[in-house]
């Protein structure tokens, strides 16, 4: 039975046209329920977030800060598909398909703000300090009992899903680069990735949100080291990157391939489909995992949790945007178009002062940081299913596919995984739009003063 040729239908039509549809209108019916909180409060969600780390401390519910439950969230949605993904996303569709990411981020933030709402609103807290929340438990306490078997296909996605989008995808890129840039051997690397990561997940979330609140710091840092140079090279050709953006948006003839000066025409289907893709399952808006981090948060109103949604939206969005700027303002677009995404890369960091290492550096931090964040989350969501001994099992099953990823292959196992990290999100958009007036309530309460009244227990 070749397990890839069944996989295939399915993930076409997860990621196909019609769930990008979807995810757009569910992001814009959010948005009309919220008041388009993704601009009208933006001011608000900057001053309650990235404003007030310091002022703030809040200790009601929760594991972690409010902070650090964003930073796990960021540190799994900022990984490697910022860097190559982006640039497939843009030898796909071409320039004209960052249009499109902007259009599905901007949708996208009311989206993940209600994810951070909800999963604080429905999150349960036991007696020993720990928290359970995220999708699974919003459907099965929001839409009520007989949407249990809803709340656990979530979870069994999760769990399954986080061994490869969060797992051996990442430990292969890791292993990949060090290899070619660094000459380790791929054994030496799963190694330490494996001890890396069975430290970290053995911490629990509280140890992963302490990694997550380095780790994405120093994505950031590195990121920008490597990219500023290059769009400093390259900022003559900056307007005319924006101008190709625009123009070619809606255009039919995207490029002409000057490597092969073969006219290469790109449909507006596939511009759209490259673009609105791009920009849903970079943030991970509409997948519901993020929300696992935001439900450890200790806040006081699912509303304030809500914002760091909207800031975690921001940071990808620049992260993105920066990436598709430089690659479009260095020609190699052209060049590459419909090509392989790791070359044109490539080619992209050998004019880096650092060269291809740098990349590379790049490439690993990435992945070590949304390898911890995944780790938590299909623990979370085995843990759902199966309760809390099964804590460790999965936690080292997790470990020992750390370590075989950069071996390569289970290239069937990564692909289905891939699958069931798409349908994560049919379970989770059910439940947004069931639940979207709440979040409107819940939005409405906060801005009038009105306390929080959590919803009662079962």
């Amino acid at each position: 039975m070749d397990i890839l040729a069944l996989n295939e239908p399915l993930n076409q039509a997860v990621y196909g046209p019609g769930m990008m549809l979807v995810f757009i209108l569910v992001g814009l019916y959010l948005s009309l329920r919220t008041g388009f909180v993704q601009f009208s409060r933006l001011g608000v969600a900057l001053r309650e977030t990235l404003g007030a780390i310091r002022e703030r401390s809040l200790s009601f519910g929760g594991q972690i800060t409010p902070f650090q439950a964003a930073m796990v969230a960021l540190s799994a949605t900022v990984g490697t598909g910022h860097l190559v993904g982006m640039v497939g996303a843009v030898l796909l569709g071409g320039p004209g398909a960052v249009l499109w990411m902007w259009a599905a981020y901007l949708v996208g933030m009311a989206t993940k703000f209600a994810e951070a709402v909800l999963a604080v609103h429905f999150r349960r807290q036991y007696t020993d300090g720990s928290v359970m929340g995220g999708p699974m438990v919003y459907i099965r306490y929001g839409l009520g009992k007989r949407m249990a078997w809803l709340a656990a296909l979530f979870a069994l996605f999760t769990a399954a899903a986080a061994f490869g989008i969060g797992n051996l995808t990442q430990a292969g890129a890791v292993g990949n680069a060090l290899l070619q840039e660094f000459g380790i051997p791929p054994a030496i690397t799963g190694l330490l990735l494996a001890l890396l990561i069975g430290i970290l997940l053995g911490g629990g979330i509280q140890w992963v949100a302490r990694f997550a609140q380095f780790i994405v710091p120093l994505k950031l840092a590195l990121f920008l080291l490597g990219v500023l140079p290059l769009l400093v090279l390259h900022i003559g050709e900056l307007p005319a990157a924006f101008t190709l953006i625009f123009s070619s948006a809606l255009s039919f003839q995207a490029a002409a391939s000057g490597a092969a000066g073969a006219a290469v025409a790109l449909g507006l289907a596939e511009i759209l489909k490259a673009g609105v893709g791009r920009g849903i399952f970079a943030n991970e808006a509409g997948l519901g995992s993020a929300a696992i981090a935001h439900a450890q948060a200790q806040v006081d109103h699912p509303v304030r949790q809500g914002f760091w949604g909207l800031t975690e939206m921001l940071v990808s969005l620049f992260v993105t945007t920066l990436m598709a700027l430089t690659f479009i303002a260095s020609g190699l677009w052209e060049r590459f178009l419909g090509g392989d995404r790791v070359e044109a890369i490539r080619h992209l960091f050998a004019e880096h002062p650092l060269g291809v290492p740098m990349l590379a550096s790049m490439l690993v931090v990435f992945a070590l940081g949304t390898m911890a964040s995944w780790g938590f989350y299909g623990e979370e969501g085995a843990a759902y299913l199966f309760g809390e001994g099964v804590r460790w099992p999965y936690r080292l099953t997790f470990v020992a596919f750390a370590f075989v990823g950069p071996l390569g292959g289970l290239a069937a196992l990564t692909a289905v995984a891939d699958t069931l990290n798409g349908l994560m999100a049919i379970p989770n958009l059910i439940a947004l739009l069931a639940l979207g007036g709440l979040v409107g309530r819940l939005v409405g309460e906060f801005f009038q003063g009105l306390p929080w009244q959590p919803p009662q227990e079962e």
